[in-house]
């Protein structure tokens, strides 16, 4: 802020001294102050997303905490369900490939919807295939 009142004086002076002419200073002292106000805005933009990130971060940490609780579950009840789902979101069928295909979205509390692939990987076998 203070370099944009330093650059914007010795535009002053350079149009008092006849340096600079009167529309030539007005340029560009108004592209400095547009570039100073967009710059204002970047910075609160940046902020919210920093204090947004942080949110975040205490989130997962809830959630770790809440995941540890059930790392030994045994059974999934309604209650754990709960606890541990925020929603479930089911899509329309579509069809691929003549194959019908749900999409199933489900947000996690604390954390929301996190993507878990779903093909199974291939099983190794105790045979190296030629290279």
């Amino acid at each position: 802020m203070e370099d944009l009142d330093k650059i914007i004086q010795r535009l002053y002076e350079d149009s008092v001294l006849g340096r600079l002419s009167e529309l030539r200073f007005q340029k560009l002292s108004a592209q400095y102050e547009s570039e100073q106000a967009e710059i204002r805005q970047l910075a609160v933009s940046l902020e919210r997303e920093i204090e947004n990130e942080a949110g975040q971060i205490a989130d997962v940490g809830r959630f770790l905490k809440l995941a540890d609780r059930y790392s030994d579950l045994q059974e999934l009840d309604a209650s754990t369900v709960n606890e541990l789902i925020h929603r479930i979101v089911i899509h329309s069928p579509e069809k691929i490939g003549g194959r019908k295909h749900v999409t199933i979205e489900i947000y996690f509390t604390y954390v929301g919807k996190i993507r878990i692939p779903l093909h199974k990987p291939e099983p190794v076998s105790g045979k190296e295939k030629p290279a």
